[in-house]
């Protein structure tokens, strides 16, 4: 696997989608639960083709992309992800690389982080 480049955390650490998932995070504080999935059914990906979702390295995520584009849970979605470090498929509109530098810089933007 690629190593982070500090340029890239720094871009994550300014990226609305990151700041969106730490204000929500922290809104909702005790009431999170990252194992509770009545968002999941919510999603646009509910009924998606899991290959679509979850693209082998190095394949395109247009189309899950798209699919998260207008998505009503996305927000969730990408803390589910960020706390759960998860750096494969697309959640919360995000592709598996900018992830994972979202995920060196959460514990910097979001102080109820998990491993923070």
């Amino acid at each position: 696997m690629r190593r982070i480049r500090p340029e890239e955390v720094a871009q994550a650490r300014r990226d609305p989608r990151l700041l969106s998932a730490a204000e929500y995070r922290s809104a909702i504080r005790n009431e999170y639960r990252m194992s509770a999935d009545d968002w999941l059914r919510q999603g646009n990906c509910a009924d998606a083709d899991p290959d679509v979702m979850f693209p082998e390295p190095r394949e395109p995520v247009d189309e899950a992309l798209e699919i998260c584009a207008s998505c009503p849970v996305r927000t969730p979605c990408l803390v589910r992800a960020l706390e759960a470090r998860d750096r494969h498929g697309v959640w919360g509109a995000t592709a598996p690389r900018e992830r994972r530098a979202m995920i060196e810089a959460w514990k910097d933007v979001n102080p109820l982080a998990v491993g923070a």
